[in-house]
């Protein structure tokens, strides 16, 4: 007895076919998550997408389990909702063809307004301090240049006496 327990406990577990599907929806919808994340503009995506599998045993005349997929992309404020909203949906109904996709595009970020300082890109806000700190290290720099030639001379008109 003990030794058929023992057998039972170390059977591996054999996953149904609910278990593969939502291992798939799972995949796929890190894989829309990502594809949605690339789009011009959006900050935040979360993906819910669920295909369930249809019940092998269940009578004909049932009707198929309803795919959901809900979207939520959250974007900066200049970029075209239309536009995110209409990709995620295509790239919705790629994974999900049964489904009508729930798509919700909200700004939630605020894309600063930039400029650039020499090779630095920088909040146009931050402009004018990275201007002053750039121009005080150049003369940090210059003037420790000056100073090193200075004493150099300094030396050298010790020397010659």
């Amino acid at each position: 007895m003990i030794a058929a327990a023992a057998l039972i406990a170390c059977a591996p577990a054999v996953d149904g076919p609910a278990e593969r599907q939502r291992a798939r929806d799972v995949e796929d919808g890190a894989r829309l998550r990502a594809q949605v994340a690339a789009l011009p503009g959006v900050d935040r995506v979360e993906v819910i997408l669920a295909r369930p599998a249809r019940d092998p045993l269940a009578p004909p005349h049932l009707a198929a389990p309803r795919h959901v997929v809900s979207v939520v992309a959250i974007v900066d404020d200049r970029a075209d909702r239309d536009a995110v909203a209409s990709s995620t949906a295509k790239l919705a109904r790629s994974l999900a063809p049964a489904a009508e996709p729930t798509i919700v595009v909200e700004v939630g970020a605020i894309r600063p307004e930039l400029a650039r300082v020499g090779p630095f890109e920088v909040a146009a806000s931050s402009r004018r301090a990275l201007q002053g700190t750039l121009v005080a290290l150049l003369a940090l720099v210059v003037g420790a240049a000056g100073l090193v030639v200075f004493r150099r001379r300094q030396r050298r008109g010790n020397r010659a006496q």
